[in-house]
């Protein structure tokens, strides 16, 4: 199986690739700083804590993953690893289920 954000057989470079979110997904802020993503086209509701809140909204098309990950581990307490790798497989399930699109990035 190829990683959804690695180089992988599709020639895509995860640290010039941009991810956008797609159309017919809707974020809606809570309270406590979480959001619920809605996905108006499958129709299922996807819970977001804090972080994953953040990493939503800087899914614009104008920041690389990797700058994604430098964000994160400028703004959270962690080992940089970690936090590279927790961020990209979360990417990648919101990949795979359709909410981000890659754009860019590609060889």
């Amino acid at each position: 199986m190829t990683d959804p954000l690695g180089g992988g057989a599709k020639g895509f470079d995860a640290e010039a690739e941009r991810l956008v979110r797609q159309e017919g997904v809707y974020a809606c802020a809570l309270p406590d700083q979480s959001t619920l993503l809605f996905d108006e086209r499958q129709g299922i509701a996807i819970p977001l804590n804090e972080s994953g809140a953040r990493v939503w909204q800087m899914c614009d098309g104008t920041r690389t993953v990797q700058q994604i990950v430098a964000n994160l581990v400028e703004c959270y307490d962690g080992e940089p690893g970690q936090i590279d790798r927790d961020t990209r497989d979360f990417l990648a399930v919101l990949v795979r289920q359709g909410s981000l699109e890659r754009v860019g990035g590609c060889s």
